[in-house]
Order: C-alpha cells, then sequence, then structure tokens
C-alpha cells in the first residue's frame, strides 16, 4: 500500500470515521447523566449500535497498535505492546458481549464494568509502552505525544470526577483522543 493510501486510510478511520461514529451513537442524551452501556441496553438497535462501535474502535486500535509494534527498537517492547493490545481488545469485546443490566444481572454487570475499564486501562498501557520505547530513539520528536498521553489521562480523570461515574462525555473524549493519538505516534514512528 502506498503511503498516500496508508495517508488516506488512516485519516478517514481517526479523524472522521470513528469520531463521527462516536457522536452519532452517542446522541444528545445527557452526556454526564448516562454512558454507552446504558444507552445499548435500551434497546435492540442500540445494542447493535454499540456493538458495530465496539467492533470499529476495537479493530482500528488492534491494527493501529499491531502495525506499530513492528517499528519498536526493542523486542521486548514490541511483544509487550502486542500482548497489551490484545488483552485490551479482548476485554472490550468481552465488555461489549455482556449487556449491562445491574437491576437483572448484578454480577455482569460488575464484570462488564471491569472489563470495559480495563480494556481502557491496558489501550494506555500500550500506548503508553510505545511512547517510551520510541523516546528512547528521539526524547525530542516524542515529548508531545507523550505530554497528549498525559493530558489524556488527566481529562480522562477530570470527566470522571466531575459525575463522579464513567460518563458518555468520558467515553467520547477517551475514544476520539485515544484513536487520534494512536494516529499522531503512527505517522510520527513511520514517515
Amino acid at each position: 500500500m502506498s503511503q498516500k493510501t496508508t495517508h488516506f486510510w488512516l485519516d478517514f478511520f481517526a479523524c472522521f470515521l470513528i469520531p463521527a461514529y462516536t457522536l452519532l451513537f452517542a446522541g444528545s442524551v445527557q452526556w454526564f447523566g448516562t454512558n454507552f452501556s446504558v444507552i445499548a441496553v435500551t434497546g435492540p438497535d442500540h445494542y447493535r449500535g454499540f456493538v458495530y462501535w465496539g467492533i470499529l474502535a476495537g479493530s482500528y486500535f488492534f491494527v493501529m497498535l499491531s502495525r506499530t509494534a513492528f517499528v519498536l527498537p526493542l523486542r521486548g517492547a514490541r511483544v509487550l505492546v502486542r500482548l497489551l493490545t490484545v488483552c485490551a481488545v479482548l476485554s472490550l469485546a468481552y465488555a461489549v458481549a455482556i449487556p449491562y443490566l445491574p437491576a437483572y444481572f448484578p454480577r455482569y454487570a460488575a464484570l462488564h464494568v471491569a472489563l470495559a475499564a480495563g480494556a481502557c486501562v491496558l489501550l494506555m498501557l500500550a500506548l503508553l509502552v510505545v511512547l517510551l520505547a520510541l523516546r528512547r530513539t528521539d526524547q525530542e520528536r516524542w515529548r508531545k505525544p507523550l505530554r497528549g498521553w498525559g493530558l489524556i489521562v488527566a481529562g480522562s480523570a477530570v470527566l470522571f470526577l466531575i459525575p463522579m461515574m464513567v460518563s458518555t462525555a468520558l467515553e467520547v473524549f477517551f475514544t476520539i483522543s485515544a484513536a487520534l493519538l494512536t494516529r499522531r505516534i503512527w505517522l510520527l514512528a513511520k514517515f
């Protein structure tokens, strides 16, 4: 695939498709009073939309982080990024597959929450490993992406603390900013 084609598809997914679908799925509900899991169980079409969102986001992060792992200078970092990425995507897949129905299935609801949170933590750890491994080669080049990683963590913490729960606002912010950071890392590492 040519560099121009790669840029097109990367931009299409990271800058358009993932943000657009994430915002469309979030809709115009109270962004601090609900979340994707609650929206998903309000109807069969919403659950299907949630599954599509999970497939879209999970596939993007799996492909991009797997490809990024190949350019890392250290073998141990490559293996660790692949392992964290696979675990993150599997956690997301299981979280999407387990409906969030705390009134009927409280244990499954707790498992859903743990898996969804775990997917985000594992994804951010994979991105951190990538950034730290690449930073060893050129500290100046990777300073801004590493700062961006920290801002995503800080922004996510603030968006969690405002309503004291995982909210739609947090999920939208995290999905879009993590997708854009992954794109930036790939472009800096590859080209």
